[in-house]
């Protein structure tokens, strides 16, 4: 899907899928970095993005950001959640939306994204 105007040409996406430790676990970590411009007041003067992380159809993690109105600011947020990927699908899905809830105008959207074996 191809950025909004408003959103910076390119966002990068990094991110390790740990094995499983001593304690039996997995994890899987991301950052996801960008540049946007606060342009829509949703409230207290702040435009929001919704970055979050999916597997499977699920929402995993996801972050707020506040962004100034009228101001391009860097964003960069690191997500993750225990267990492993690709167990239904290859790879994860890393979303970048406007707004606070779930379902708004993609700024951003990757999938799939497979992270580094770590």
């Amino acid at each position: 899907m191809p950025n909004e105007p408003n959103a910076a040409p390119t966002w990068t996406v990094a991110g390790v899928q740990t094995a499983t430790g001593v304690d039996g676990r997995s994890r899987v970590d991301v950052l996801v970095r960008g540049r946007y411009t606060g342009s829509v007041n949703r409230g207290n003067g702040f435009d929001q993005l919704r970055v979050a992380v999916w597997d499977d159809g699920q929402e995993k993690d996801f972050k707020v950001v506040d962004i100034p109105l009228g101001t391009t600011a860097a964003v960069s947020v690191r997500l993750g959640f225990d267990g492993i990927y690709a167990i239904v699908a290859d790879g994860i899905g890393i979303t970048v939306s406007v707004g606070s809830d779930v379902g708004g105008e993609y700024v951003f959207h990757l999938d799939p994204f497979i992270p580094a074996k770590g």
